[in-house]
């Protein structure tokens, strides 16, 4: 039976080893995405039989079930029907990808799929990103060459533990300047002050862009399976290219070999993001579905 708990930073270390386990390359099934927003999305977790079960709170669908990590589906699928039935409340899978939406499916035929195209995923070829060749990403490529003439005094290195405490101070005059008022950003911010506390136990890869040894950007990531994710990614617009060279920096720092992707993310459907995120020309959009189940008593165990 799953035992679900509120999801805790100390619980990082325990829980590392399942996300191992992903079957896709949506940022969702990532250990940063997943502690980064386990607050604002109100994360509970259960270990059960070797798998791991999260319930999330997203805005506008309450209790909602993530794919589990390790196992079965079959099995999970009977878990989570199970948990549902003995408290009278109904189904909800998000996010689902797209290439495990028919076995979802088969397991609950009277189900119903939802796509949501402001929460699907940008997934760019690691070369495209690292060096922005070619007609199609020559905008970037400008962009590119604009800042190194521009500041020839430049340097992108890993983030160092010493380098903390001036990311953070980076952190806090960025957030003073381009502060939204929304609480998702509010949530950004704080995370990101958080894995800059807890560096070590995040264990995100982390690089800094500076001018004249002033820091200008930062990025952080991680690498799961064939591919880099960029969770968190902020620079100062007054220097021209700034954000193009700390995508291509990042990208050629730490997309090595055995890495042939980059997601960044969604766009929440902000529009301005959104035209960003296509001008960088993504191989695919990772589609993610809502799936829901009505009756859940019919699936749950004999």
């Amino acid at each position: 039976m799953l035992d679900f708990r509120p999801l805790q930073l100390e619980d990082l270390p325990r829980l590392r080893q399942f996300f191992g386990y992903s079957r896709n390359r949506i940022c969702d099934t990532t250990p940063g995405t997943v502690f980064i927003w386990r607050d604002i999305y109100k994360t509970e977790w259960a270990v059960y039989d070797g798998s791991l079960y999260f319930k999330v709170d997203y805005p506008g669908l309450g209790p909602t079930f993530t794919l589990p990590l390790g196992g079965g589906r079959p099995e999970h699928f009977r878990q989570i029907a199970d948990f549902c039935c003995r408290r009278n409340m109904p189904i909800a899978f998000y996010p689902v990808p797209k290439d495990e939406l028919e076995q979802l499916q088969e397991f609950f035929p009277a189900s119903t799929a939802v796509g949501e195209r402001d929460n699907f995923d940008y997934l760019y070829r690691a070369e495209d990103l690292k060096y922005f060749r070619g007609k199609k990403l020559s905008g970037q490529r400008n962009h590119v060459n604009k800042f190194l003439k521009t500041y020839g005094n430049w340097t992108f290195r890993p983030i160092a533990p010493e380098d903390i405490p001036a990311v953070k101070d980076f952190l806090d005059r960025y957030a003073a300047r381009w502060d939204k008022g929304a609480a998702t950003f509010h949530e950004d911010i704080a995370k990101t002050h958080e894995v800059l506390d807890n560096y070590q136990t995040y264990d995100l890869l982390g690089g800094v862009l500076l001018v004249e040894n002033q820091i200008v950007g930062f990025s952080l990531g991680e690498i799961i399976g064939d591919t880099l994710f960029t969770h968190i990614e902020k620079a100062d617009r007054d220097y021209e290219g700034c954000y193009q060279m700390l995508v291509a920096q990042f990208a050629q720092q730490f997309a090595g070999e055995g890495v042939a992707f980059i997601n960044r993310e969604d766009d929440t459907g902000d529009m301005g993001l959104r035209t960003s995120k296509l001008s960088y020309h993504p191989v695919a959009l990772l589609e993610k579905y809502t799936v829901t189940v009505d009756k859940p008593c019919d699936y749950c165990q004999a």
